[in-house]
């Protein structure tokens, strides 16, 4: 059964259960048009200007019931760019499933997508190449599963499986798939912890390159309520990488062993008029070519509330990539810094003006800047609804 059969079946099964039951269904759209220009848009030593049109219609329809929901959303997205050639104006489709459905002790989850995508997309977490032109067209699922054991403790189980196919050759087709299971439990109103032990399997098809990865991961799990206005919640974990890599053209296979950490903390405090929010996390990534990347993060973002209308925003993040083998330590690291305005014109309308700086540094010597300034209109569409 592919990938976009399990779609409609969950579907199907989803709104079966839900016959007999009285139900709210919606219908409703987000349009957010954005003109944007960028000194070197493709963050490389030979800069080239342009001005980047974009645009993400989409429309969801739900159906909801009082323990079980499903939606699907369809759009595109949409990019055109001046001052460059025809080939990176692109029209990428997608579409995603999401549902859940609600027992007195159980719930079970299923998403589901197929996204087209440009490879520039990833590019910051995975190769740092924002110049080649390739789509991704990744189809995916995750089933869930999560069941309240006493009043404090509850077990969960998680799977995932994706494929995503690239158009060009530059970059490897790879498919992940993963399985976690999970123990929580509620210590006291304010604090929550538990233990979750997952694995996953990264395989890659290139060109010159063919690759298997197996990551075992074991991770203590927080949430934290410092006060009304404070919380914390993160993972802290242990991990091992095997690897296998053969190439297609000497037919050599080579097995590596990697060790280390895994780190995924945030903290948040709002108040009346501002928000504040810090995110530092180190995670494994398998990128387009063939290698699996260890990321470390640190992003911040402030929000004040100037009137009614008006609202200021500033955000930030450092980004370091290594190869989670030893066999390359070539470090690569991005730094954003994006200050913005933005204007509620009407309840479901609003402005946003936006400064956007961007750096990449590598070990080789590379090194390259950008500046971009633009202007986004965000506009959601109250849509249907009809209970029957």
């Amino acid at each position: 059964m592919n990938i976009n059969k399990q779609i409609l079946f969950a579907l199907m099964m989803t709104t079966y259960l839900q016959v007999g039951q009285a139900a709210e269904w919606s219908l409703t759209s987000t349009l957010n048009p954005s003109a944007t220009y960028d000194d070197n848009i493709f963050l490389t030593q030979n800069a080239q200007s342009s001005i980047h049109y974009a645009m993400s219609p989409t429309i969801t329809g739900s159906r909801t019931v009082e323990n079980s929901n499903v939606s699907l959303s369809l759009g595109y997205q949409i990019d055109r760019y001046t001052s460059l050639p025809s080939i990176n104006d692109t029209e990428n489709p997608f579409i995603r499933l999401n549902s859940f459905y609600t027992a007195e002790r159980s719930q079970y989850g299923l998403s589901a997508s197929y996204v087209e995508a440009t490879s520039r997309s990833t590019a910051l977490l995975e190769t740092g190449d924002f110049a080649t032109q390739s789509i991704y067209r990744t189809r995916a699922i995750s089933p869930s599963y999560s069941y309240q054991l006493t009043e404090r403790d509850s077990l969960s189980l998680n799977g995932s499986y994706s494929e995503r196919l690239s158009s060009s050759t530059q970059f490897s087709d790879i498919e992940t798939k993963s399985i976690s299971a999970g123990w929580q439990r509620q210590f006291s109103e304010r604090l929550s912890a538990g233990l979750t032990v997952a694995m996953y399997n990264y395989k890659s098809d290139g060109l010159t390159l063919l690759t298997d990865d197996d990551d075992y991961n074991v991770s203590t799990t927080f949430n934290y309520a410092l006060s009304e206005l404070w919380s914390i919640s993160g993972a802290v974990g242990l991990r091992k990488l095997k690897g296998q890599r053969q190439s297609i053209i000497t037919g050599i296979t080579t097995n590596d062993t990697s060790s280390g950490t895994t780190l995924d903390f945030s903290a948040i405090k709002t108040d009346d008029i501002n928000s504040y929010s810090i995110t530092a996390s180190r995670a494994l990534i398998p990128t387009g070519r063939g290698d699996v990347n260890q990321n470390d993060s640190i992003s911040a973002k402030w929000s004040h509330s100037i009137s009614e209308q008006l609202t200021a925003n500033l955000s930030g993040g450092y980004y370091q990539s290594t190869s989670a083998f030893d066999n390359n330590n070539t470090k690569r690291k991005n730094i954003n810094i994006s200050p913005s305005l933005r204007w509620q014109l009407e309840r479901n309308l609003s402005l946003n003006v936006h400064y956007t700086y961007r750096k990449q540094t590598q070990d080789s010597g590379f090194s390259a800047d950008s500046n971009a300034i633009g202007v986004t209109l965000n506009y959601n569409w109250d849509g249907i609804r009809i209970s029957r």
